[in-house]
């Protein structure tokens, strides 16, 4: 048996991440600098994802919906978080919230890293059904 690639996304266990490594990774990485963003997945497992941002100023997660509640953290620098018809302008340690399924974008004002957790609701009260949860949101 292998055991689980520590770069790739983990099921939740007791372990720590130093986010300040993750991100000096995220920004050295080809894709920040092609799109103006990267992204790691710490966390995947049924019902919970953690997800670590970089965003160069300008940078965007365009619109779109997530498939649980959210948190969006602010780690580092300013962004601008739309939904509803509201634009909130957040800085470092701001935290905004937001129901599943709500159309939301993200703007980088600046350089900025958010931390992102997404709460989806777990249907399976069974090992099986919470095993088929898992694959199917991979």
């Amino acid at each position: 048996m292998t055991s689980a690639r520590t770069d790739r996304p983990q099921p939740i266990h007791f372990q720590r991440s130093n986010l300040e490594e993750q991100l000096v990774r995220l920004r050295a990485d080809a894709p920040i600098r092609a799109h103006g963003r990267d992204s790691l997945t710490l966390i995947r497992d049924p019902g919970f994802d953690l997800i670590l941002v970089a965003l160069n100023a300008g940078g965007q997660l365009p619109e779109h919906k997530a498939p649980g509640a959210i948190s969006v953290i602010v780690l580092d620098g300013r962004i601008a978080f739309s939904a509803n018809g509201e634009r909130l302008e957040l800085g470092r340690h701001d935290l905004v919230t937001l129901p599943a399924k709500v159309l939301h974008s993200v703007e980088a004002l600046e350089e900025s890293a958010i931390l992102i957790t997404i709460a989806a609701p777990v249907t399976h009260t069974d090992a099986t059904g919470l095993e088929g949860e898992r694959k199917a949101r991979e």
